[in-house]
């Protein structure tokens, strides 16, 4: 009987360490990862035209992505820059690793707006990014970087309020449908020392103010 117990106990041991991993299932909530598409077919898509919905600020959210508060840090919420209806398009390190910023779909002629109080670093026309601009926030030092442009209101040196008009959404340059290319930059900016990062947590806290 004891020679039985023995070879039993190992076994249920066994059986008991078993369970915790079967039922350690990944929560229900939990976002799936986002599949990218690439090439003519994100050009497809963004070519049907708009896609506006009642989230704050018109956008239609990123699938699973949940909404980011506007930070507590005594800096003014700051100004959405797609005044209209928008959905975002490419991302951040999309297209193999490349694409530095956000590219957020509107219609060509859409004002934009000054994201915050700040000056204006450069105004300029490159073949790949169209007509662009470089905002630099002097509290944080960071800068914001608007590519596609079809008309710019703003010239190097000037001084922009937080929800100035700055231009309009175009396809200049290297664009296949009308559209906002929005880069953030850290301290101290744009191809100066700073670094390019995601800007959708700062989008989403920007269209939740």
């Amino acid at each position: 009987m004891r020679a039985a117990l023995s070879r039993a106990v190992p076994f249920v041991a066994l059986l008991a360490a078993a369970v915790p991993a079967t039922a350690a299932a990944a929560p229900a909530d939990e976002p799936a990862e986002r599949t990218l598409e690439r090439g003519d077919d994100v050009r497809a898509q963004q070519d049907l035209g708009m896609r506006p919905s009642d989230a704050p600020g018109g956008e239609t959210p990123l699938p699973g992505a949940q909404p980011v508060p506007a930070a507590d840090d005594g800096v003014d919420a700051g100004t959405y820059p797609v005044d209209g209806p928008h959905h975002y398009g490419d991302g951040f390190r999309d297209r193999g690793g490349s694409h530095q910023g956000q590219d957020v779909m509107a219609p060509c002629g859409t004002p934009l707006r000054a994201v915050r109080d700040a000056t204006v670093r450069r105004v300029a026309s490159e073949a790949a990014a169209g007509r662009y601009i470089v905002l630099h926030d002097g509290a944080s030092g960071e800068d914001y970087v608007y590519m596609h442009m079809s008309a710019v209101d703003v010239a190097t040196g000037d001084r922009v309020a937080d929800g100035e008009k700055v231009g309009e959404v175009g396809r200049t340059g290297d664009a296949t449908a009308c559209h906002l290319h929005v880069e953030e930059w850290t301290a101290p900016g744009w191809y100066d020392g700073g670094h390019a990062k995601d800007p959708v947590p700062f989008l989403r806290s920007l269209a939740a103010s």
